[in-house]
Parts: C-alpha cells; sequence; structure tokens
C-alpha cells in the first residue's frame, strides 16, 4: 500500500477543513475549503477573522472562543456552532462549525470544519412557511375541521368547527369526539372509525358518505356532510373530518321547491297559453292553454316547436314563420305578432304571439312563447 501523507490526506478530506493558530492565523485549508471560500489552498494567507462578517465579528470572539477551548480540556471538542461565514468573493453564507484541537510540541492548533447549511436552512425556512400557510388555511376554512390522536380525543379544532359546534376558542381541544355525536349514534360512529382505521385507503370524501347528524353545545342535532382522512405519526393512528354545515343548503332547496312550485302552478293555470323552449328550439315546458291550441293526443314535451302541429290553413307557411321568430329571438330580440289560427270546428282565434329571449350573459338559455287570445273589442267584453 502507497504511503498517504498528512496533507494529502487533509487536502482530499470531502469536508472544508482549515488548521489555525492560537492567534487566528491559518495555517492550511484543504481543497473543499478552498472552493467554498474562494481562496487558493495552495498557500493561505490571513487570519479566521477574514471570513467572518462584521456583524459575526461584534457577536463572537474567535480567539477568546478558541483560547476557551485551549483552557478547559474536558470541554466538548465536537461542539457545534453556527454561524456565518464570508467567501473572498463577498459571499455569505450561513455554516455550521465544528472545532478540534491539535497538540504539536509545545503549540497548539485548531481544526475548524465547515459545512454550508444554506440548503437546510432553506429546506427549514420552505418547511416553515408550507406549515404557516397550511395552518392559516386550516384557520380561515369555511369547513369545520376537526383533528383526534388515536384514542379519538380533540387535539386540533378550526375557528369554524369551534362556531359550528357553539364552543369557545380552544373549547373543544382535550373533548372526546362523541361529544359532537348525538348519543344515540356515538357507539356505532366509533366502530366505523376503527373499521376505517383498518383500511387501506388513506380518506373517505364527501359524497362517499350518507349524511350525519352532529351535536352542538346547546343540545342541537345538526345535519352534516362528512369526509376524514387519517395519517400515521410516529406509528400512531391520527384522524382529521371535514365536516360541512347543510343547514343552508337545506334551506335553499327548500326555498326553490317552494318557488319551483309557485312557478309551476301559475305557470299551469295561466290564462294565456305558454311554453318554455330550449335554445335548440325544443319544447322544455307547455302549461294547458298552450296545449288546447294542439290536436289532441299530441306529445308536445321535447318536441320542435316550429313543427307542432298548431291549427293553421298553411302549416308550411307557419313552420317557416315560426323559423324565422325563433332566429330572431335567438339573436337577442324578442319577437311579437298578432296571427289567427282555425281551430277543428271552423271557428278562427285571433291571437297576440310573442316570443321572448330569456338572456344570461348575454346569451339566451330559453325563450318563452306566450300566446293570448286578443277579444273583439267591439263586444264590450
Amino acid at each position: 500500500m502507497a504511503d498517504v501523507t498528512a496533507a494529502s490526506l487533509l487536502s482530499g478530506f470531502p469536508e472544508p477543513m482549515l488548521v489555525i493558530q492560537a492567534d487566528g492565523t491559518l495555517v492550511f485549508l484543504n481543497e473543499a475549503a478552498g472552493t467554498l471560500l474562494s481562496v487558493e489552498p495552495a498557500a493561505p494567507r490571513g487570519r479566521i477573522t477574514d471570513f467572518l462578517p462584521e456583524n459575526e465579528r461584534s457577536r463572537l470572539n474567535p480567539l477568546a472562543w478558541l483560547q476557551r477551548w485551549a483552557e478547559t480540556p474536558d470541554a466538548p471538542e465536537m461542539d457545534f456552532v453556527h454561524l456565518t461565514v464570508r467567501a473572498a468573493d463577498g459571499r455569505e453564507l450561513p455554516a455550521r462549525v465544528r472545532v478540534g484541537r491539535l497538540r504539536q510540541g509545545t503549540e497548539t492548533l485548531y481544526v475548524v470544519m465547515l459545512q454550508d447549511v444554506t440548503r437546510d436552512q432553506n429546506r427549514q425556512q420552505q418547511t416553515r412557511s408550507a406549515h404557516r400557510l397550511a395552518a392559516r388555511v386550516l384557520a380561515i376554512s369555511a369547513d369545520a375541521i376537526v383533528t383526534t390522536d388515536p384514542d379519538l380525543i380533540i387535539s386540533y379544532a378550526n375557528p369554524s368547527a369551534e362556531k359550528l359546534f357553539e364552543y369557545r376558542s380552544g373549547e373543544l381541544v382535550g373533548r372526546p369526539l362523541a361529544d359532537l355525536l348525538p348519543e344515540r349514534y356515538r357507539r356505532g360512529h366509533r366502530e366505523q372509525i376503527e373499521r376505517f382505521g383498518a383500511e387501506p385507503r388513506p380518506a373517505r370524501l364527501m359524497g362517499e358518505r350518507s349524511e350525519v347528524l352532529g351535536l352542538t353545545r346547546n343540545g342541537e342535532e345538526i345535519p352534516l356532510e362528512a369526509s376524514i382522512t387519517k395519517v400515521t405519526l410516529d406509528g400512531e393512528l391520527f384522524f382529521s373530518a371535514h365536516l360541512r354545515d347543510l343547514r343552508p343548503r337545506k334551506a335553499a332547496e327548500r326555498d326553490l321547491a317552494e318557488t319551483r312550485a309557485s312557478f309551476a302552478a301559475v305557470f299551469e293555470h295561466a290564462i294565456q297559453a305558454m311554453a318554455v323552449i330550449d335554445p335548440d328550439g325544443r319544447v322544455r315546458e307547455m302549461n294547458r292553454a298552450a296545449r288546447r291550441l294542439l290536436p289532441e293526443g299530441t306529445e308536445a314535451i321535447g318536441a320542435e316547436f316550429t313543427t307542432l302541429p298548431f291549427w293553421s290553413s298553411d302549416p308550411a307557411a307557419t313552420k317557416e314563420t315560426l323559423q324565422t321568430a325563433m332566429a330572431h329571438c335567438l339573436a337577442g330580440n324578442p319577437y311579437r305578432i298578432n296571427t289567427t289560427i282555425t281551430l277543428p270546428d271552423g271557428s278562427g282565434r285571433s291571437l297576440d304571439f310573442s316570443l321572448t329571449p330569456v338572456l344570461d350573459a348575454g346569451r339566451p338559455f330559453a325563450i318563452i312563447a306566450e300566446a293570448r287570445e286578443l277579444l273583439d273589442q267591439d263586444s264590450g267584453t
């Protein structure tokens, strides 16, 4: 085996390394240190303080620090110190420093090993930023979020959860999750959570589960939509529930149902003939008065409006007129005309016929067709 000198061994050491005298004078630095500090390792010059920015010099007296090492034999020789170092090209970078003491005859030397921790600090900063962002997102989430430990004791509840269940800030933490459920569901809910904990999938999302009931502090039962996730930390299983109050949605659904029922009643029993037509020209709805204008048994819903067999002495002309009117209406313009139809008994009926576009963002999404009978003005009726 070839002889390996100490100098060649230290020069090839992968970590940046400096050897300095007790007064701070550089004696040696290896190639890694030269690269880090932007100096030539062959002929080191200067002192250790040359590689410290002014703020570090005022914060830390490196020579006094090294002297303490010399005066305290039982001091931990591999203690870690973090400081900012300045390279010869002016770059400043965070470094972790380890110091060892050497004896060379009567002279004391110090081995200083540096490790650039820029990446570590950036990664830690990114992690802290991500944690702050996550905490902020959870805090302002409109959904109630409740996290429990393996024993289903609440370890976190965001403000939306506290508001939903009517607890003051911090009061939910430490309570059993079961306190947020009606008593009749508590045992079964725990069994469901335990089964979910044994499943391989990490989450049950909203829409995959049926509606659940929650219990507020004052005893009110509230309908909730829930999803649950699980995560293992240090070998223990934690659960997080995302809860959404269904009361506003249910109230809106009731209001919508009532509105639709009212509209349907008014629409169906209106004196004038009315139909709702899709932009593609097909009938979506038609009331009773409009159906009376069609031959008995005609299936109007879903049919093309312009092809419906309205009573007419010239069906082809009627269709052409209606197609022109529909095109005019789809351009965003209402259409209105007085016309006459002939009923099966031979009697005529004069109608005020109109097509009105219903617009959404400037585009028609429906057309309202209306036909109102024109009364004889001379009859006095």
